[in-house]
């Protein structure tokens, strides 16, 4: 079945990810935009994994038989460069074939949308009602070169503008100055090109790891999460770098390391990157962030007198939240953040340049910044964990959980020495329990993979210890054997 989950559809490959149903979102996305008289124009990309140059060619192939120009990019890229694209070519549709940061087994399809944002919901729910009628219908494809020749699919290029963009977003003098060390990863994936461009227009001093093509990832999943950059993370420690960079599969997630080689994960360069356009540029607006991103985001708007909202999980939420309330920043404790007035959507290799120009013009290292922050808004320590669970089991934790309402007991029962005096209850995406001392717990389905996810941000790491112990011991749910 072809559901479209937060980041796009995408499945293990030969399993449900095959060609045929590849080209039957191709079909359907077609017959969707003929019966909407949008523009018959779509812009085609793809990433490095397993197969995805066939697959978009296979989904070009769709396009072009049923009237649909089809912009097809050669090259692996960057998402985006993709989203960027069909912002800068006035289009209403593109898309990209990508699992981002999934395991190597997966592939996927993102769809963009006029501006270049990711599709919103009511768009991916109409495209799967228009692939649902194909059924087992045989979808008409044609001849990828023939096609070419007839100019239904044209070879299209965007990278030097997009560099061009990149480079106007930071103050380029003031980084070139500091002739900054640093280890970038692009975790075998696609932003090694563009990345590399931009730091060397820079004048950074770079050296790469893990910057070729591997299908497999290393046999790692390929997210900048601290356990997929082992190897990274033992060169910083052992070599002088100021900075380390890791972008993800399809690079728009970011990792950091700061110059002791201390991994600086997703929420905390949220944290860095708001504050940085705040306190340093004086720059005026609001956040958001989704419900499982950290709580400090919210006390730095407070202080400087703007607005912090929540939304749920799926970057298109922030995109929309963004727009609607002109907000500065938007961002996800998965690695992926939107600054206004730039990429409609989440981009690494931007996140990372300003990254770069943050320590560049306040002369400060990302542990200082990190620990100027936290003596002006305090600290919360963020834990999450991911649990794999059988089709029977997310039925019986649905009904457990959403539709009785069961509140387990690592939040009903005493824990860490006292009681957790609950404040309030989301059903918003999963559910979310809001404690009277400013912490939180949050217990959602992944809307990419089978998985059960918890987020947390408690006072301490004895108060994470605590919770994880309590829910090891909670029978109805019966999660310890994941853990």
């Amino acid at each position: 079945m072809i559901k479209f989950g937060t980041g796009g559809w995408r499945a293990v490959i030969a399993e449900e990810f095959t060609f045929e149903n590849v080209r039957k979102v191709a079909k359907g996305l077609s017959d969707m935009i003929i019966d909407q008289g949008s523009k018959k124009r779509v812009i085609v990309g793809h990433d490095f994994r397993f197969l995805s140059g066939r697959f978009s060619r296979a989904f070009a192939e769709v396009l072009a038989v049923n009237d649909i120009e089809a912009l097809f990019i050669e090259d692996a890229v960057p998402t985006p460069m993709v989203m960027y694209a069909v912002e800068v070519e006035g289009l209403d549709f593109g898309v990209t074939i990508t699992a981002s940061h999934n395991p190597p087994e997966y592939n996927g399809i993102k769809l963009f949308t006029k501006g270049g944002k990711d599709a919103p919901l009511e768009v991916t729910e109409e495209l799967e009602k228009y692939i649902n009628i194909l059924d087992n219908a045989p979808v008409i494809y044609g001849s990828f070169f023939k096609l070419i020749k007839e100019e239904k699919i044209k070879y299209y290029t965007i990278k030097n503008n997009y560099i061009d963009f990149l480079l106007g977003q930071v103050d380029t003098e003031a980084i070139a100055k500091q002739n900054l060390k640093i280890l970038f990863n692009p975790m075998y994936g696609v932003s090694k090109d563009i990345m590399m461009m931009c730091l060397a227009s820079l004048r950074c001093s770079v050296d790469t790891i893990n910057d070729y093509r591997d299908t497999m990832f290393g046999t790692k999943v390929p997210s900048p999460e601290r356990e997929s950059l082992q190897d990274m993370e033992y060169q910083m420690k052992n070599e002088d770098y100021y900075l380390g960079i890791a972008t993800d599969g399809d690079s728009d997630r970011l990792g950091l390391y700061d110059d002791r080689g201390s991994y600086v994960d997703a929420n905390q360069i949220l944290k860095l990157l708001y504050y940085y356009f705040l306190e340093y540029r004086s720059e005026k607006g609001g956040v958001v962030r989704n419900l499982t991103t950290t709580h400090i985001l919210d006390r730095i708007a407070e202080s400087y007198g703007e607005k912090a909202y929540e939304v749920p999980v799926g970057f298109k939420h922030i995109s929309s939240k963004m727009e609607e309330e002109d907000l500065l920043l938007g961002g996800e404790s998965s690695g992926g953040l939107k600054i206004r007035g730039r990429i409609n959507g989440k981009d690494g290799i931007q996140a990372a340049l300003l990254s770069v120009e943050m320590l560049a013009k306040t002369g400060k290292t990302l542990s200082e910044l990190l620990k100027e922050i936290s003596n002006k808004f305090g600290n919360l320590h963020f834990y999450s964990l991911n649990l794999n669970y059988e089709p029977e089991e997310k039925e019986r934790l649905e009904e457990l959980l959403f539709t009785e309402k069961y509140v387990p007991c690592f939040v009903a029962q005493e824990s860490c020495g006292r009681e957790k005096e609950i404040e309030k209850i989301s059903y918003m995406d999963g559910v979310k329990y809001y404690f009277t001392d400013g912490t939180w717990l949050s217990i959602r389905f992944s809307g990419t993979e089978p998985l059960l996810r918890i987020y947390m941000e408690m006072n301490s790491q004895f108060e994470i210890d605590a919770m994880v112990n309590l829910i090891k011991r909670d029978e109805l749910l019966q999660l310890d054997d994941g853990l």
